[in-house]
């Protein structure tokens, strides 16, 4: 499995869950993150714009945090493409990802996608406007990169509404999604998302699938054939 995400936290905030459940299924869990989150909160919650605000001092603590994360989920392979976070509001700084055309992003990541071959790719819904901009480009860049490749059986996409095709339990795995929010202790994540926060079942919409696995469905590989029992699933 390989999920594409924007920022350091949103593996643990939007997927930690599915990541969580499958790592201890024996999956192969590979995680791309496209930018260095430069523009999220300072220790202390000082903001972008703020004088005491240090987007290199964000993106390094936030890289530190990245990888205690990946520790407690179990990932296994991070893949950092080290653009510029580009806010949620205001002007776009120079170089940041959204500014980055989808092709040029997505053959970096379909270089990827080529090498770790996964069957399954997440990543978030690019058409939920009431997003971060970079959610919508990385999903963009993940949709246009699965379908260059073709690579993946199956490509989903987060959801929190009525439209999910793909509800997997994880409630087995909560705890584990709370210890790698708290590793991101800077960005106060478990005080601002307890409330709307899903533990015990992480939604998806099925995006792109080669197996035509029946609908709904409550395991992202169902459909997937395995040949052999030394195959590892990824």
């Amino acid at each position: 499995m390989l999920a594409v995400h924007a920022h350091p936290d949103d593996e643990s905030r939007s997927t930690g869950g599915i990541l969580a459940h499958y790592a201890r299924q024996g999956v192969r869990i590979v995680l791309v993150t496209c930018t260095g989150g430069e523009l999220g909160d300072m220790p202390g919650g000082a903001k972008p714009g703020d004088p005491n605000h240090h987007p290199q001092a964000v993106a390094s603590r936030r890289r530190a945090q990245l990888n205690a994360a990946c520790d407690v989920l179990g990932i296994t392979d991070l893949e950092l493409l080290g653009y510029h976070d580009s806010g949620e509001t205001g002007e776009v700084p120079p170089g940041a990802f959204c500014s980055i055309p989808v092709e040029t992003a997505a053959g970096r990541l379909s270089a990827l996608l080529e090498h770790f071959r996964p069957q399954v790719v997440v990543t978030h819904n690019h058409h939920n406007p009431h997003q971060h901009r970079d959610h919508v480009h990385a999903a963009r860049v993940a949709h246009h990169a699965v379908k260059e490749t073709g690579i993946p059986a199956k490509l989903y996409l987060e959801s929190h509404d009525s439209l999910a095709t793909t509800r997997i339990d994880t409630s087995h795995v909560a705890d584990l999604k709370r210890k790698a929010l708290h590793c991101y202790e800077s960005q106060s994540l478990i005080g601002k998302l307890t409330a709307q926060q899903r533990f015990a079942t992480e939604s998806y919409i099925r995006a792109f699938d080669t197996t035509n696995a029946r609908l709904p469905e409550t395991d992202l590989f169902a459909g997937i054939t395995h040949h052999g029992p030394d195959l590892p699933r990824w």
